[in-house]
This record gives C-alpha cells, structure tokens and sequence, in this order.
C-alpha cells in the first residue's frame, strides 16, 4: 500500500470516538426502505387528491404510459433499497445492482418514448426543472437522511443512487398528476434534470455522507467544520423538511400552463352555453333537414348520429366567427349532459401537441374536464369537426366510435 494510502488506525479510532454517542440500534434496510415507500405512497395519495382523478383516469387509460409509471417506481424503490443497504460498510453498491437499477429507468423511459408521451410539465426548462426537483425534493431528504444513519464507504456512489431513486420518483408523479402533453424538448429537459439532481446528490453525499474522511482528519476531533456543524444541528432536519414540504405543494398547487387551443375552447364554451340555452337558426326538424341547412351555407353535409347512444337531436345552429369565419354547432342532449358537435373552415390541419389517442384518424384528447374527438373532415374541402362531452375519455371513445363506424 503506498504512503498516501495509509490508515492511521490510532488517529482514526481516537478521532472517531469522540463522534460517539448513545443512539438507538439502527433499523434493517428492509424496515427503512418499508418506512420511505410509505412516504412515497403518502405523497402519491395527497398529490391525487389536491389534482384531482383526472389524470389518474388517463393514466389507467393509457397502457404504455401507465407502464412507464409503474417502472418507474419500481427503479425508485430498488435503487433506494440499495442506496441504504450501501450505508452498511462490506454490503457497497455493485456494479450489477447499479446496472439493473439502471436499466428498469431506461426500460420506463423507452416506453415513454415508444407511447409518445412525454409528461414533462410544460414550460421554459428552467421552470421544469425546478418543478421536478420540487417533486423530489422531500422522498430526497428523507432517503438522504436515512442513509446517513449508517456509514457509506462509498459515499458519492451512495449520494448519486439517493438521487437517482428521488428523480425516477419525481418522474412517477409527474406521470400520475401532469397533463400529458408532447413537447420537442422533453427528452432534453428530462436529462438535464436528471443530470443535474443526481450530480446534486453526489455531491451532497460527498460532503455530508464521507464519515471515514471525516475522522482521518487529524483536527476533526476537536474543531468541527461550520459545514459539519451546521448540518448536524438539531433544526436543520425540521427546517429541511419543513422548506421540502413548501416546495412539494407550492409545486402541486401550481397549474400547469399550456398553451390554449381555441378550436377545443370553442367547442366546450358552446357546450356550457348550450346547457343553459340552445336555440337552433336553422331547420332541425330531423338530420336531414339540418344538413339540408348546413349545405346550403357552404357546410359539409357530414354528421354523427348519437340517437342509438341515448341522446336527442335539440338543432343546429349557423353562427360565423367575428372574423366570418363560418362555423356550425350541432348539440345533442342526453338525461345527464350532452354532446356538442361543432365544424368550422380552415386553412390547414394542424393538431395540437397534446397527447392523445387515435383511432380510424380519429383524435381523441382531455382538455380542461371534457374528453374531445378532433376529425379532419376530408371530401368536403378544408374543414375541422370538434365533438366535446365532459365524460371519462374511453366511455367518450366507445360512444363516438358508435356513431361514426
């Protein structure tokens, strides 16, 4: 062993010792890992509640990005049972555990990438990051702290699987409470954050977790560093935890801002009209008659029938927009709500960036509470239909599926 090398056992034992002090026998990394799964359920649970079903309905709707979410937490849970085991000195982080942490995160992202939903929350990515550290920050802190209770002898290993294990949680509950929207820039957004958040973290686990570095310090013994004091009082834990749990709901509470996409706000504004009070201009006495109407004002004579589904023919409506933009609005009540049917020209078809499911060149979104199917209307010139009802989005599949097929 060189110089440089070499332990000074006496130095160490005597510059150590003076850390002891009586502490209660240190849990199995099996009932810690038990205890910040249930943080993590915890967290899940209250972030569903303060957002809403919503999304929670989409995800169980959407295989491939439900699959994500299930990988990544799962990646979540391994990794952070490995990150306490590694505080137990002769059971470090291996390289295969490593691996396989490692790949179950890509196998998530690749489903992602496979399903095209990118659930990174909208925004400048500085903002994104920021909300997503926002998502990690207390499942960070209480993993961090945790293995800090034993003595890691490979602390920045341990510190970056601690990071790893909070980000892929972060990433979880953006699956379960975000809007799922399809961004250019998320894979890039999702790397920096992850890069940065893990480097963080090592860091961290650098400083606060190198107890063998710490006591081979020949002075460590009587003068403790202000960085060491400081974060072995006893207010740092309560202050940290308190600041994650501001940053946790401040980040929850926060509505996501995406970009408003008028032809849907078209569609679900004359819905809740058509509630209070739906008068048809032109004749509705039956279909045909309707789009007897629709025609002769340049309209296509394209329609769904939502009779056989439970709901009544109430009329149409002929009201160009104030730039003359001529638009149709067909409505169809039912014993609970409707159906809003609305065609407007265009010049090009340019869907938005939300995602969504398709079928038979059907588009079908959730915007603002309203499951909606977008068409592009072929034959009858440059045309765009919107269908909205605020209903679970595949019991809104099934009925326009009916109608249309």
């Amino acid at each position: 062993m060189s110089p440089r090398h070499e332990i000074d056992y006496e130095a160490l034992i005597e510059n150590s010792i003076k850390d002891f002090q009586p502490v209660k026998r240190l849990w199995s990394a099996g009932a810690r890992l038990i205890c910040w799964i249930l943080l993590e359920t915890a967290i899940l649970s209250l972030a569903v509640w303060l957002r809403g079903y919503d999304n929670l309905r989409i995800l169980f709707h959407n295989s491939g990005q439900l699959a994500a979410t299930g990988l990544f937490i799962s990646a979540s849970i391994a990794t952070a049972f490995i990150a306490l085991k590694s505080a137990i000195p002769g059971r470090e982080l291996s390289r295969t555990q490593l691996a396989l942490a490692i790949a179950v995160a890509a196998a998530a992202f690749g489903v992602e990438l496979a399903g095209a939903r990118f659930n990174q929350i909208p925004g400048a990515a500085p903002v994104s990051m920021l909300r997503l550290f926002g998502f990690a920050a207390l499942p960070w802190l209480s993993l961090f702290w945790a293995v800090r209770r034993g003595v890691p002898l490979q602390p920045e290993v341990t510190g970056a699987a601690v990071g790893f294990a909070s980000f892929c949680f972060a990433l979880a509950l953006c699956q379960i409470v975000s809007q799922p929207i399809r961004l250019p820039n998320s894979v890039i957004v999702l790397v920096l954050s992850g890069a940065t958040l893990i480097v963080l973290s090592t860091l961290a686990g650098r400083f606060w977790l190198n107890w063998i570095a710490r006591w081979q310090q020949p002075a460590a013994a009587e003068v403790a560093t202000s960085i060491w004091t400081a974060f072995n009082a006893e207010t740092v834990f309560p202050l940290a935890l308190g600041a994650s749990m501001v940053a946790f709901l401040f980040v929850l509470s926060s509505r996501q801002q995406i970009a408003r996409i008028p032809d849907f706000d078209l569609a679900i504004d004359s819905y809740e009209r058509a509630l209070v009070d739906f008068r048809p201009n032109v004749p509705s006495t039956s279909m045909e008659t309707m789009l007897t109407a629709y025609v002769e004002h340049g309209m296509p004579a394209y329609m769904w029938d939502f009779g056989p589904e439970g709901f009544t023919l109430v009329g149409g409506r002929w009201d160009p927009l104030p730039d003359g933009t001529p638009v149709t609005y067909t409505w169809f009540r039912g014993t609970k709500g409707g159906v809003m049917c609305i065609f407007r020209q265009i010049d090009a078809f340019n869907p938005p960036p939300l995602a969504h499911d398709e079928h038979h060149h059907l588009l079908f979104y959730r915007y603002r509470n309203f499951s909606l199917c977008l068409i592009n209307v072929g034959g009858y010139g440059n045309f765009v239909s919107v269908i909205a009802a605020p209903m679970p989005l595949k019991r809104f599949e099934h009925l326009v599926l009916e109608a249309a097929l």
